[in-house]
């Protein structure tokens, strides 16, 4: 029995249930959306997983018959099952006018988000639930980063090995249940997620060609997406990979991040760059098992960089927030990883995986003369010490994303 652990998410989600009739928790697969919303429901809400094959084929083929027999407030889990009780569900909103009537959860996969998007606009709050961060795990409050300087400089630097915990992911299961094999956890995760999803939604009928592309993608983790590239490599056009990848951007596995080109000329890379969510999946994908791989591997500093991008994610998601989050490269190579807009300021990031990086601060000078509210710039990195490089430079521990 794994001991419930806390998400950075339940205080938003309770508060969201006084102004929407509806709430989906969405996400990837067993990241722990059935756990928190268990944990979190009153004792007079009805539990409905459509999971059971009779409840999926009554929600299916009978809505009415599934509404008379179970009545709000309702938690539907796995509702993209049975996009059937969409019309229902809106019908019952509408006629009830009361908020907090409807809690569902689902993989976020294509029936699902139409469904949605055609019979509850206005009526449902979507939310998004990651993995565990770092911050989670050790039990500690995640609020979007970046902060104050002065904020960060109080907060405890926390210890841990960052190789182990980008080998291990973030699913609760690897995270929390004692002596699981994490490579074979992995294993049973793509082919549940292959045989339930892929082959349900794009019809793929060769399901190692689709785990070819998966790991071909994880390959390119934190680099720019070249569509016609990996087509090539796997023998497809790229409105095929097109295809396929949206598929795991709507399951929420991998999230692409845009190049940022506002008022800076015409000479910008537009490619978005693509990042795993669950980075210990990626790993996976890249045959690395342990930390001594991990070392040795050249794709070390990719995965690093994804782990970052995909731990800021998480502080924004977790906390009901869109997070506004670039990259930056232009014609001439010059390249910033990371760069957040929050409050009307620019944030720009360097992510390194040396406690000492040299000359990691070299292309913030693209910057420089364009008109952004800049506070500082960072370099995050394998420091223990929130630590200034040069005026408004500052090199910043990971622990403190």
């Amino acid at each position: 029995m794994i001991t419930y652990r806390r998400r950075q998410i339940e205080e938003y989600f309770k508060q969201q249930t006084q102004y929407y009739p509806a709430l989906l928790l969405t996400g990837p697969r067993q990241v722990g959306k059935s756990t928190l919303l268990l944990h979190l429901k009153e004792d007079e809400r009805t539990y409905v997983s459509l999971d059971d094959p009779a409840l999926r084929n009554l929600a299916r083929f009978n809505p009415e018959l599934f509404f008379e027999r179970f009545k709000t407030p309702l938690l539907i889990d796995e509702i993209q099952y049975a996009p059937e009780l969409f019309p229902y569900i809106k019908m019952i909103i509408d006629a009830r006018n009361e908020n907090n009537l409807f809690w569902l959860t689902g993989s976020q996969v294509y029936p699902l988000m139409r469904g949605v998007q055609e019979s509850l606009a206005g009526r449902v709050r979507i939310l998004q639930l990651d993995g565990f961060s770092v911050k989670e795990y050790k039990e500690q409050e995640h609020n979007p980063f970046p902060r104050d300087l002065s904020d960060m400089m109080r907060e405890d630097i926390l210890s841990f090995s960052v190789a182990k915990t980008i080998i291990q992911g973030s699913m609760p299961r690897v995270l929390f249940q004692k002596n699981i094999d994490v490579a074979g956890y992995y294993q049973s995760y793509i082919d549940s997620y292959i045989a339930r999803d892929v082959r349900e939604i794009t019809n793929v009928l060769d399901t190692g060609q689709f785990l070819h592309f998966m790991t071909l993608l994880a390959i390119c983790t934190a680099q720019e997406l070249n569509l016609a590239s990996i087509g090539k490599d796997l023998g497809v056009d790229s409105s095929t990979v097109r295809r396929w990848l949206d598929v795991l951007l709507t399951s929420g596995l991998v999230i692409e991040l845009p190049a940022y080109s506002r008022n800076l000329g015409k000479r910008i890379i537009k490619r978005p760059k693509i990042h795993f969510c669950d980075v210990g999946l990626a790993a996976y994908l890249c045959s690395i098992r342990t930390v001594e791989a991990f070392d040795m591997n050249p794709l070390k500093g990719n995965l690093f960089e994804s782990w970052i991008v995909s731990e800021i994610y998480k502080s924004y998601r977790h906390n009901g927030i869109s997070p506004q989050m670039y990259y930056y490269r232009d014609s001439n190579q010059r390249e910033i990883d990371l760069l957040i807009e929050m409050g009307g300021k620019l944030y720009p990031f360097e992510i390194k995986l040396s406690d000492n990086p040299s000359h990691a601060e070299k292309n913030f000078s693209v910057l420089a003369q364009e008109d952004f509210r800049i506070p500082y710039y960072g370099v995050i990195c394998h420091t223990n010490t929130l630590s200034p490089v040069k005026e408004k430079i500052w090199k910043i521990p990971v622990s403190l994303i």
